[in-house]
């Protein structure tokens, strides 16, 4: 039976590179105190806590660059004194990393990103509400190695003229930190077809060089497939023969993968 938490508390730390708060989520994976941890870079945490165009952009502006999202939980014994002890344990060690616990950042504070973190969006879809329309770039890689991915996608949109202050970023760690999710989000505006060539461009080319780099597509359709099952032939060899034995009809998925 699933225990549900009486009290919850979230806490918030602002950084102005992503780098610098890296090394103290990894402690936070470590200890496991947390119940939820995210990190968000300004654009994604505007586009969650805003509801319309020029509130986005204001919010933009106003964000630190990076925000690392926990969120601490209470249940049957002492709740909210649980999540009180919880936090001061935390914020010593925060220290120790010259990062500090907050309630409230410019921009935000902690009741507001509580409750996004804890409910489904509501409509609009966050995503879409910035320009009406995203393309997403995910894929899995080692927390220590998200900024040079960042690093990469931001200069290749320069390349392409396209805003970096525009893109979303989402990292979500997984499997206790050995792992996490990484999620770039283009915005675009559906109706302007040079916006949409401008942003296809630049989730094609970014898609090859965060390959090469070594992002691990684990969902790998449309043009993911052939990145990632090029690059793995014993793999692919495999995949197929499997498919022939359990699917020798062809009836799933056909030429979404490498079938």
């Amino acid at each position: 039976m699933k225990c549900y938490p009486k009290f919850t508390g979230f806490s918030l730390v602002q950084s102005e590179r992503l780098d610098n708060i890296i090394g103290f989520a990894y402690k936070l994976l470590r200890i496991r105190f947390h119940d939820e941890l995210l990190l968000l870079n300004s654009s994604s945490l505007a586009s969650i806590l805003g509801e319309e165009t020029e509130q986005i952009t204001g919010l933009r502006k106003e964000l630190p660059p990076w925000v690392l999202i926990f969120g601490l939980a209470g249940r049957d014994l002492l709740p909210e004194e649980k999540v009180e002890f919880l936090e001061k344990d935390i914020g010593d060690i925060a220290q120790q990393f010259s990062v500090r616990l907050e309630s409230a950042i410019p921009g935000a504070r902690d009741e507001q990103v509580g409750e996004a973190v804890l409910n489904s969006s509501k409509e609009p879809y966050w995503k879409l509400r910035y320009k009406g329309g995203c393309q997403d770039i995910f894929f899995l890689t080692t927390l220590n190695r998200t900024p040079e991915f960042a690093a990469t996608l931001y200069s290749l949109a320069e390349a392409f003229k396209y805003s970096p202050s525009d893109i979303g970023v989402y990292i979500q760690p997984t499997h206790l930190g050995t792992s996490c999710h990484v999620e770039f989000s283009l915005p675009f505006d559906p109706s302007d077809e040079s916006e949409v060539t401008k942003m296809q461009g630049l989730f094609t080319k970014a898609s090859e060089e965060l390959s090469k780099q070594g992002a691990f597509f684990s969902r790998p359709y449309g043009i993911w497939a052939d990145m990632a099952y090029s690059r793995n032939a014993e793999h692919t060899s495999l995949s197929r023969k499997l498919k022939r034995l359990f699917d020798p009809n062809n009836v799933l998925n056909p030429g979404k993968l490498c079938f």
